[in-house]
């Protein structure tokens, strides 16, 4: 990291360029590049839900010269319908993609195994964008990084241990590669997040003794079990609700809270992490019909309640649909003594919350604003930057391309994934884990080796009603290490 561009000055240079060039008669980023030069880039997007597909439009719309070639999803008809969508835009002279696409139907790929065939049809030198389900990314990103493709990845990039340990590999590989890498934490390229973490690493509220950061919102997205649906096929469609394939709540969105936390715990380039957790948690929400059970009047069978459950809920079904837990609190120690406080939840009709936010011995503050002990403003962000930030970041990852400045996401997103996971792994077990510790014993919750066919076992199984309450962490029972 000592190596790495400061980012504050990484961002304020690319800033002055666009700004430069629009004044100049509109030089382009391509035109203004002067390491590929006009050289083509060719384009692999894997993972065709709605996050890959605006990845991948995001990435053209950068505007070099640049050309999406094939595309990959565990299911051919994602994989067909986006591509069919990127070539209808292609078509179109007032899209962004016109002629941006080559793309025919031999090379959109279906199949667990398909990332390989994606990525086997760029050269070194060219872009993967990564947005399949979290527990696969070590692996994509690994044989995207060995291929000597520069990566765009969306977060969370690990769900567990070995993870962690899978994903640091790859990125030093990355670096000695001079590979460019950006993650999906999209919050680090926002002038209202960069300059005020800058502002607070100067001092200007002094010493930081404790942040608070929130991820409080409503219940994700099921889709139902069709007929004589495989298990493993039902999971990574549902990957959101397994432990496995998303790692929970707390690593899926709520990641994005706690690197926050770490940036700010942290100096400069230096990357922090919390030496130990401690957290509480549970699955209320999503809880077994066991649980709800014992809240209702007694019925007589399952389907009495079920239809109990409908009455109360406003026709809605109960999701006989994963393992995950729907809340958890966390309380993250660092090694200077300073805290984090962090709160996440999944529970529909409850209080919103998503923010951050920075106590210090001479004030507090907020994205964008630094407040002093008597209440009075001390600063607010007056810089803006010409996109959005799911725009900017894929703008700065081909400004570092294009002109060989140094760029890996892939550290402190693996630091905050890796906080995600010790958070979890305290509420799951119900005592305080140590970082150290977890990071060389911590047990793997994605399968052993590739999941590469939708053949393989299920790495977690029902019961004989279809539910999964065997495999949620009781606490106090519960062991997070092999």
């Amino acid at each position: 990291m000592s190596k790495m561009t400061s980012r504050r000055q990484f961002l304020k240079t690319s800033t002055v360029l666009s700004a430069g060039a629009a004044m100049a008669g509109g030089l382009t980023l391509a035109q203004s590049a002067n390491v590929r030069g006009s050289d083509e880039m060719k384009l692999a997007l894997i993972g065709c839900g709605g996050r890959g597909s605006g990845a991948i439009r995001d990435r053209v719309q950068v505007g070099d010269n640049c050309k999406v070639v094939a595309v990959a999803d565990a299911f051919a008809n994602s994989a067909t319908g986006t591509a069919n969508g990127l070539r209808r835009d292609a078509g179109n002279a007032d899209n962004a993609m016109h002629e941006k696409v080559d793309l025919p139907n031999d090379r959109a790929f279906g199949g667990l195994d398909s990332y390989k065939k994606a990525i086997d049809c760029l050269s070194p030198g060219d872009m993967v964008v990564i947005a399949t389900p979290p527990g696969f990314r070590p692996y994509h990103y690994r044989y995207a990084i060995e291929k000597g493709c520069h990566v765009f990845m969306e977060k969370p990039i690990l769900i567990d241990a070995p993870g962690f340990r899978h994903v640091m590999e790859t990125n030093k590989m990355a670096d000695e590669k001079n590979l460019k890498v950006v993650v999906g934490l999209q919050r680090r390229y926002e002038p209202q997040y960069y300059n005020w973490v800058e502002q607070m690493h100067a001092g200007a509220i002094g010493d930081i003794q404790y942040t608070r950061v929130f991820w409080n919102g409503d219940t994700p997205w099921t889709r139902a079990r069709s007929a004589g649906e495989g298990e493993l096929n039902y999971q990574i469609k549902n990957w959101y609700h397994f432990v496995w394939t998303c790692g929970d709540n707390i690593s899926e969105q709520h990641v994005h809270n706690l690197d926050i936390g770490n940036w700010i715990h942290g100096k400069g380039n230096r990357m922090a992490h919390p030496v130990s957790a401690q957290a509480q948690g549970g699955r209320t929400h999503k809880a077994g019909p066991e649980a709800l059970m014992r809240q209702a009047p007694p019925f007589a069978d399952r389907a009495a309640w079920d239809t109990w459950y409908q009455a109360q809920n406003g026709g809605r079904a109960f999701n006989r649909h994963g393992q995950a837990w729907d809340h958890f609190f966390v309380e993250f120690t660092y090694a200077d003594g300073s805290r984090m406080y962090s709160q996440c939840r999944h529970i529909r009709g409850t209080q919103g919350d998503v923010s951050e936010h920075a106590y210090g011995t001479g004030g507090t503050g907020r994205p964008g604003n630094l407040t002093g002990r008597d209440g009075r403003r001390i600063w607010n962000n007056q810089e803006n930057v010409p996109k959005g930030p799911y725009q900017w970041e894929h703008d700065m990852l081909v400004k570092a391309v294009r002109e060989d400045t140094p760029l890996n996401d892939g550290w402190h997103a693996a630091m905050s994934c890796m906080c995600a996971v010790i958070g979890r792994e305290a509420a799951f077990c119900g005592r305080v884990v140590q970082w150290d510790e977890l990071v060389e014993k911590g047990k793997p919750y994605f399968p052993n080796g590739e999941v590469t066919s939708f053949d393989q076992e299920a790495w977690i199984q029902p019961d004989a009603d279809g539910f999964y309450e065997s495999s949620v962490p009781v606490p106090g029972v519960y062991n997070p290490f092999v």
